[in-house]
């Protein structure tokens, strides 16, 4: 058993991976919930508030804030994965320094207008909605698909049917 990172662009799909891995009995966890995860400044690693308005979160604030998350609370998801498998849904700048607690690492692979587009009409999160912010997503898309897969990511097509992204996930940890 182990604690298995599902990870991929805002948009791509890593927060309805996680209702339906829960709906099929599986215990996963988004970055985003629980303090997993903060906005840090990157030179003082203080702890801050993400801006309400998205006329706030411009490139500028962007370069100077992380999104991260905290090794003790992922140690604490990996002990608990000893004994049953895991899931963590999420994407945050400073995964690459948790690869220790994954078994295993799933890459949900997105093509670039199907991103745009599920970013722009999404309902259930504003990240994505204030300008910088989607230039900065689509300007990830590459280098991020390839961060993943130097680290040896099995790559998952979410640009299915979640049902059946849901079910290469599973395949693909067995």
């Amino acid at each position: 058993m182990s604690l298995i990172y599902i990870t991929g662009n805002s948009g791509a799909g890593k927060s309805s991976v996680r209702n339906e891995l829960q709906k099929r009995g599986y215990e996963a966890h988004d970055t985003d919930e629980g303090g997993i995860t903060s906005w840090r400044h990157k030179v003082t690693d203080e702890a801050v508030i993400r801006p309400t308005d998205t006329k706030d979160r411009t490139k500028e604030w962007y370069e100077e804030h992380d999104w991260k998350m905290s090794r003790p609370k992922v140690q604490e998801l990996a002990s608990k994965a000893k004994n049953k498998t895991i899931f963590l849904c999420g994407s945050t700048s400073n995964a690459g320094e948790m690869l220790d607690l994954f078994g295993k690492i799933i890459f949900l692979e997105i093509n670039k207008d199907t991103l745009r587009t599920r970013l722009i009409n999404r309902t259930d999160n504003d990240f994505g909605k204030a300008p910088d912010e989607l230039d900065n997503i689509l300007g990830w898309h590459k280098s991020f698909e390839d961060e993943y897969r130097l680290y040896g990511a099995t790559m998952v097509d979410a640009a299915r049917p979640l049902s059946v992204v849901v079910d290469n996930i599973v395949e693909a940890i067995r």
